[in-house]
Formats: C-alpha cells, structure tokens, sequence
C-alpha cells in the first residue's frame, strides 16, 4: 500500500489526463474546473499514486484524503505573502511560495482555514506548481490588477506552468470531509501563521 503518512493530493491541468500515457487516478472538481486532483508520495522523491496504490487505499478503510489534506496542512514548507488593505487591515491576497516544496500550490487546498481569513469570497491563482494565490474577492480593483500582473509574471517564469488566470474558489472546491482538519489545534495554529505571515 501507498506510504499514507507522506501522501499529499496534487492539482493537475485536466489536459493531463487527456493524454494517452495517462493511467493515474485522479478526482474531478465539481465545477468544471480546468484542473483535477491526484496524489502524490512526497518524501524524498515525488512519486504519483498509481491505480493499485489508489485501490489499496479505497479498500483500506482508512479517511485517506482527509489524511492527504492534512498533511498538505502539516507541511514544513509553509512560506507564504500576504498583502493588507492598508485603511481597513483586511488581509487581501496570500500566496504560498516556496523555492524548496514544488507542490505548494496544493496549499489552495486548504480551504477551511482560507474561508475562515475570505468570509465573502475568494479567487485562486496557480501559476505554478510550487506557487498558489489565494485573492479576497473584495479587494480593491487597483490590488486585484496588481495580483493578475503578478501571476501573469509568475506563469511566464514558471518552472511547472500551471495557468496565469484567476479561478472563483468554488472550482478548487474539494469534499467537505475531505478539508476537515483531524485536529483543531493545527488549524488555529495554521491562522496564526496566516496572521503573522511576512506583509507585502
């Protein structure tokens, strides 16, 4: 079976699976999003949960995903921006970048803390894989063309291009069960991050 105890889910452009070569299992979000989700054994070396790995885990009886997500939530690499309104102190976008931990974008994933930080709403950007953006989608206009310049920069640097636009965050929407945390501590202490992340 799958090492469950570094499984991290992965985000993916759906054209991925397109591809004749493509024998992997994956989960589509409920949205019509351009990407899909798979996992991945994230230790030394990144490696792609395969069908019989996929299986193992299904018929294990274990909340694997939740476990996955969690993990996403545990990460060591938790770097990350955050840009505030500078009248109101309202955070306003956060990015997770990370030059050592090349699925940071998974971190968008992590949306029970996120909409905790966005109560009216969010936008997701992916730029690259080792790079997410997390937009509130009451910024203001000029901070929202700012964000757009930054992951258009992004995208045309990027080491794994992803895409240079902004999604609505319902098409990063993952199950309910899958997003909750395993234990409350970690998730006050993952705001606390946000809350004293470096300010740009």
């Amino acid at each position: 079976m799958a090492s469950i105890d570094v499984l991290h889910p992965l985000i993916v452009p759906r054209d991925y699976t397109l591809h004749d070569e493509w024998d992997l299992p994956y989960w589509e979000f409920f949205n019509g999003s351009p990407f899909v989700v798979c996992w991945v054994e994230y230790g030394e070396a990144m490696l792609y949960l395969d069908r019989k790995g996929y299986n193992d885990l299904q018929q294990s009886g274990l909340a694997w995903q939740q476990l996955a997500v969690d993990h996403v939530r545990q990460s060591a690499y938790f770097n990350h921006y955050r840009h505030d309104n500078e009248t109101t102190g309202e955070v306003e976008w956060i990015a997770f970048v990370n030059d050592e931990d090349t699925i940071s974008s998974s971190k968008v994933l992590l949306q029970y803390e996120v909409e905790k930080i966005f109560r009216n709403g969010y936008e997701v950007a992916i730029p690259d894989r080792a790079c997410g953006v997390v937009l509130s989608k009451t910024c203001r206009t000029e901070t929202r063309h700012q964000v757009q310049q930054m992951v258009h920069s992004m995208y045309a640097k990027a080491t794994v291009p992803m895409s240079p636009d902004l999604f609505d965050a319902a098409e990063f929407r993952l199950p309910a069960d899958w997003v909750l945390p395993l234990h409350e501590e970690p998730t006050g202490s993952i705001l606390k991050l946000f809350e004293s992340s470096t300010p740009i």
